[in-house]
Formats: C-alpha cells, sequence, structure tokens
C-alpha cells in the first residue's frame, strides 16, 4: 500500500472589509466544521484582527459572541475622538477592545504562523508585520484612513493595510503557504444608485454647533449612520435628480473601497492564489457592525458551496 502524501500548508489569506470583515468569522466556522486545517494565516485590516485572533486560539464560538454584541452605541464608543489632525480617533479604546479579546501580546505568543498587511502612508509601501507588539501591528493595519490617525511603527506611520493588499495571498504565500484560500469581503462598488449623505447646511452657528455635537460617542454614532447610509428621513436622503454633496466620511469610505475593488483586481491576477471564496455582502456598509448576524452568515453561506472546491484543492498536487 503507497503511503498517503504529506497535506500541503494551507494558507488562509484573509481580506479587509471593516464590518464586512466579520464574514471571515463565518469561514472559519464553516472550515472548522469541515475538519479542514489552517497552517498559516496572513490578515489585512479586520481580518488582520480575525486572524490574529484564530491564531491565538480564541474559539470562533466565541469570537462570533463577540460580534454579535456589538451594536452602533457600543462601536461609537470604541472611537474615542481626538482633536483632528492626522485623523478623527487614534485608536486607543479600540486596542484595549482587541486586547480584551486577545490572549496573545506578541506574535511569538500565537499558536499558528501570521502576518498582518499595513500601509506606510508616506511612502505607499506596503508592510508585512509578522513578529514584535501584536497590539500595534493590528492598530496600524486597522488603521482606515480620515478615521483613524496614522501609527507610528519605528521612523513609518502606518494605515489601513487594504491600500496596497486587500486579499494578502501573496503574504501566505511567502510565509511558506502552499495552496491558499483567499477571503474578499469587498463588494463590488454599486454605480449609479442614490446615496444617502448629510445635509449641506450654510448656517456657520449650526455647523459649529453640529461639529461640536459630534465629539462624543452618541454624535460619532449619528454622524457615521448618516454617512453611510443608515438615516433614512427625508431631509437626509438625496436622489438621482438632486444628490446630497458626500461629507467627509462617505468621501473616505468611497474613495477606500474604489481604490480596494481595482487594486484587489490587478493583484489578484498578478499574484497567484488557488481558491478565493467571495461572500454575498452587497447592501452592507464598512460599519453597520450591528448586521454582524447576516455578515457572519453570507461568510458561512459562501463556505459551504465552496467546499467541493476546497476538498479538491487540497488534493491536487
Amino acid at each position: 500500500m503507497l503511503p498517503t502524501p504529506p497535506r500541503p500548508r494551507l494558507g488562509l489569506a484573509l481580506g479587509s472589509g471593516a464590518a464586512r470583515g466579520l464574514a471571515h468569522i463565518g469561514v472559519l466556522k464553516v472550515l472548522e466544521e469541515a475538519g479542514i486545517q489552517i497552517d498559516i494565516i496572513a490578515g489585512t485590516s479586520m481580518g488582520a484582527f480575525i486572524g490574529a485572533m484564530y491564531a491565538a486560539g480564541v474559539p470562533v464560538t466565541q469570537m462570533e459572541k463577540a460580534a454579535l454584541e456589538i451594536d452602533w452605541f457600543r462601536m461609537a464608543r470604541l472611537l474615542d475622538p481626538v482633536l483632528p489632525t492626522s485623523g478623527l480617533t487614534d485608536g486607543k479604546k479600540l486596542v484595549a477592545f482587541m486586547a480584551a479579546l486577545l490572549p496573545a501580546r506578541d506574535f511569538k505568543d500565537l499558536q499558528q504562523s501570521l502576518a498582518v498587511t499595513a500601509t506606510d502612508i508616506n511612502t505607499g509601501e506596503s508592510i508585512i508585520i509578522k513578529q514584535g507588539d501584536l497590539l500595534e501591528a493590528l492598530r496600524a493595519s486597522l488603521a482606515f484612513p480620515g478615521i483613524f490617525s496614522p501609527v507610528r511603527f519605528g521612523k513609518r506611520f502606518l494605515v489601513d493595510g487594504g491600500l496596497c493588499k486587500p486579499i494578502p495571498t501573496d503574504v501566505a504565500r511567502s510565509l511558506g503557504a502552499e495552496k491558499i484560500i483567499g477571503v474578499c469581503t469587498i463588494p463590488a462598488v454599486v454605480k449609479q444608485s442614490p446615496e444617502t449623505f448629510l445635509p449641506a447646511s450654510h448656517d456657520r452657528s449650526k455647523a459649529i454647533s453640529r461639529w461640536r455635537d459630534f465629539f462624543s460617542a452618541r454624535g460619532i454614532e449619528q454622524a457615521m449612520r448618516s454617512a453611510l447610509g443608515q438615516e433614512t428621513g427625508d431631509s437626509e436622503t438625496g436622489t438621482p435628480e438632486s444628490p446630497k454633496t458626500p461629507n467627509i466620511f462617505r468621501v473616505c469610505a468611497q474613495s477606500v473601497a474604489i481604490m480596494e475593488n481595482v487594486i484587489n483586481d490587478l493583484h489578484l491576477r498578478q499574484n497567484p492564489h488557488d481558491l478565493i471564496i467571495r461572500p454575498h455582502l452587497e447592501g452592507i456598509t464598512l460599519l453597520e457592525f450591528h448586521r454582524a448576524k447576516e455578515v457572519i452568515a453570507a461568510g458561512e453561506k459562501a463556505t459551504r458551496a465552496a467546499l467541493p472546491d476546497i476538498e479538491y484543492l487540497l488534493k491536487s498536487a
């Protein structure tokens, strides 16, 4: 009887996507149920955080429970506002939130190989971090431009890794993965659809009052919900015939979404990959963490549909 050939080292490349990135939990849940062992993890932005928890041995059920407990107000409280310079918040409360969920503080404390990506805001270089302070690496990878201040890392200032590597398949391969499953949670940019924006105001006193009110957890919640299409009152809604001027949150979010779609397409063409799972997440915006249940379910559904291809991938030479 011929010996069973060794199983190829399987890498998982978890992409960016903010709230949509919670779909990674559903992906991991199904892979575990199917008995598929992950050897190497590479993550970008939200994918870096989910990947770090998995590499640290945090049970998927615990990740899911934490995700389902996040609502708008709780998320707003994580965004500790600072005087706007290079970002609206410095991410310190976000780090405290991650620390409460992560049993590891350094890459060397992880149970599996992990690399996270960030972007040097000055040079545009993609930075791969795989040693040292885990929480600072995650803070850098999650630093969405315009919302979070860049994170100082040595002589560099780092922001969201999705700017260069929305799905870090090549990073997983560089760590020794022989077969790679990439997970894309970036839906295509919707074209020619009505958007919802904050109303423009020419009243200086009202504008100053609104800006002052913003610097509270509830103010952040209301502003971001409006900016990303969560307020549906007539006064807040633009139409195709008379669209409202996009505010800073919408500009940042939509600019990054457009950019990541283009980069993602180019990156996947130029870099070898074996399988890409893309959950159906259209209609879910970057900050809709309160929709965690359906986002995780979308990740589960897409992964179950891909199981035959994954099994074939692992059996192929």
